[in-house]
């Protein structure tokens, strides 16, 4: 951790694949203080604690204050200064990872709206604080810095999602986790009702929000999904036909073999026997 009289930076970057730190830190910023024109390769979060300053992104000015943040998506032009008059003092995150992008988004921080009132910067301030309290290389530090990452984002979501009146964030929001959920899980015996009972929605809800969004039903999903998984364990492996079609949540064969046939236009013993060890034809 670098600490200086006016800035302390933690470089930190944890190792989750899905959302992991790269630095954090604070800074009281100098009058003619300035950063960019500028590029960065990850996603940034300032909360401004004292002061004013400017940020320009998207060809676009705003003039912050104390108690907003703003938001700095990776490989965009940015340039951001502090008011010489009344220079700011601000906090900030760094981070990347495969789902920090639907997670800023969930937070309402997007390149169309980057710049967001708070409540209060004080908790993020906080923990943001706590979290460069534990910078050497420990699993328990590791753990308690992806923690804090995490409840830095959850506030960040309860905070924007009162006023956010859209509903269409929200419909991604689930069929994004019902995919994900669907996909990850093909050999348990999953139901319809288990995805929804996963999101915490109604069956019907969730019928409303495949048929809106991906124009088809719940259950074909699954349907597909299962198929999916079935053919390239018929393709693959030598696992007999009855045990494929339990793995996939079929306990009759039967109801499998029909289930099969309709989606691909074979029987799995034909299709095993047309495909078998050809892996380069599963997309077929």
């Amino acid at each position: 951790m670098t600490i200086m009289e006016d800035k302390q930076v933690m470089n930190r970057k944890t190792s989750s694949k899905e959302l992991h730190l790269i630095s954090c830190g604070w800074e009281k910023c100098t009058p003619d203080q300035s950063y960019g024109p500028g590029v960065r390769r990850y996603y940034t979060v300032h909360f401004v604690l004292k002061g004013q300053g400017y940020f320009y992104i998207n060809n676009r000015k705003y003039t912050l204050k104390a108690g907003q943040c703003f938001f700095i998506p990776p490989v965009v032009s940015t340039l951001y200064k502090a008011e010489p008059s009344d220079p700011w003092t601000y906090t900030w995150i760094c981070f990347n990872g495969e789902n920090a992008a639907a997670l800023s988004e969930h937070c309402h921080l997007t390149l169309e709206n980057p710049v967001q009132q708070l409540t209060s910067v004080i908790p993020y301030a906080e923990t943001i604080c706590e979290m460069m309290t534990h910078p050497q290389l420990t699993p328990s530090n590791e753990a308690y810095i992806q923690s804090s990452l995490y409840r830095i984002i959850a506030m960040l979501e309860e905070e924007f999602h009162a006023s956010y009146t859209t509903m269409e964030a929200n419909d991604n929001f689930y069929i994004t986790q019902a995919v994900d959920y669907i996909k990850k899980s093909p050999f348990l015996d999953i139901t319809v009702t288990d995805v929804a009972d996963y999101l915490h929605i109604s069956r019907s809800h969730l019928y409303g929000l495949f048929k809106k969004h991906l124009g088809t039903t719940p259950q074909a999903f699954l349907t597909s999904a299962k198929i999916i998984n079935a053919r390239e364990l018929l393709t693959i492996t030598d696992i007999p036909i009855a045990n494929i079609a339990t793995s996939c949540g079929y306990q009759n064969p039967f109801a499998f073999s029909r289930a099969f046939k309709k989606e691909t236009g074979m029987t799995p013993r034909e299709y095993r026997e047309k495909y078998h060890h050809a892996e380069d034809l599963l997309d077929c």
